[in-house]
């Protein structure tokens, strides 16, 4: 139940629309490469002041909240505030998708706290990679580049004018599943420079858009999982180009025509409403 006094975020899921891995890190992540795009599927994050600690609800299950993990990072690096809050997420971005559903929850409620405690943005974003690799994107969104381990962020000019399909199944996929299935066999294999894939957006050429669109994660995912297969080739039919977004299990196509969705330039944003 939405109170008196409290503050709501829009957390936009995510899309890749170029997506290689290019080596395994000594630290034990991945250096990927992959070109960011948000849009306009979105949680609503709900968030009162409490006395104390933290609350946080969701009308879907969640196992893991990242919430949770914002909280006390928080906490921890940068202060105890002498009140607390509760967070209600209405959960719309399907979970183990590929959607970035969770990071951006995650940035929602860290730019909430950064707000609240006026913490500059350049510790943000420490925080931000701290709590997980693909969550300092979400903090500002858009269309971006994202290299490293997701925590070197290159913004770029929005990509505009496309709609967006989206498929979703029953079953998911751990991110930390399909990144194990990868063989260094197959890192570094995309056919086109990604800046060629954001170049092809801006000048509405299909050809490019359809021949450099790249998943590393297909390679691994699509001998497994004949409905994701399906979908691909469903919105093939109906759209410019069809891919995995992440390492799955959610699909997505590119029209010029009406779809349910748009690419939108924010990855989380206040709702102009305050409860």
């Amino acid at each position: 139940m939405e109170q008196s006094g409290s503050r709501v975020l829009r957390a936009y899921a995510k899309i890749n629309l170029f997506l290689d891995v290019l080596r395994k890190r000594e630290d034990g992540y991945h250096e990927i490469i992959s070109l960011f795009q948000n849009i306009s599927l979105y949680d609503r994050l709900i968030i009162t002041k409490i006395e104390r600690g933290i609350e946080i609800t969701s009308n879907v299950n969640l196992p893991e909240n990242i919430l949770y993990k914002v909280w006390d990072v928080f906490v921890k690096k940068v202060k105890t505030p002498n009140c607390g809050f509760k967070v209600e997420i209405e959960k719309n971005i399907p979970i183990e998708a590929g959607l970035g559903g969770g990071s951006s929850d995650a940035a929602a409620f860290l730019k909430f706290l950064s707000d609240e405690f006026n913490i500059p943005k350049k510790n943000l974003l420490l925080l931000a990679a701290e709590i997980g690799s693909d969550v300092p994107f979400f903090l500002e969104g858009g269309t971006a580049l994202v290299k490293g381990k997701g925590q070197i962020i290159e913004k770029l000019l929005p990509i505009k004018g496309y709609n967006v399909k989206i498929l979703t199944f029953n079953k998911g996929i751990s991110t930390k599943s399909a990144y194990e299935m990868l063989k260094p066999s197959l890192f570094g294999k995309a056919k086109c420079n990604v800046y060629k894939l954001y170049e092809a957006y801006h000048l509405r050429d299909i050809k490019n858009i359809q021949n450099c669109t790249y998943n590393i994660f297909e390679k691994v995912i699509l001998p497994i999982r004949s409905d994701i297969v399906s979908g691909i080739k469903k919105l093939k039919k109906e759209c410019i180009v069809a891919s995995m977004t992440g390492s799955g299990s959610a699909v997505y196509g590119i029209t010029l025509d009406d779809a349910d969705y748009e690419f939108v330039s924010r990855g989380v944003e206040y709702e102009e409403i305050r409860l």
